[in-house]
């Protein structure tokens, strides 16, 4: 599967359900490489587009 960026919601779901498909790829294969790749994507996306706030740490 040849892996691009994540610029859309839609390409984002796509990307989650192919990972939630190979989840279990064994060491070693092109699926736990491909499953690395679409990882590092995913959160670069997340990152971006649902970003976490830092704590408040006055309290």
């Amino acid at each position: 599967m040849k892996i691009n960026a994540i610029r859309t919601e839609k390409e984002y779901d796509l990307a989650l359900e192919r990972v939630n498909a190979i989840f279990d790829a064994k060491p070693d294969t092109n699926e736990s490489k491909e499953l690395e790749e679409l990882v590092t994507l995913i959160e670069k996306y997340e990152k971006t587009h649902y970003p976490i706030p830092e704590p408040n740490q006055d309290q």
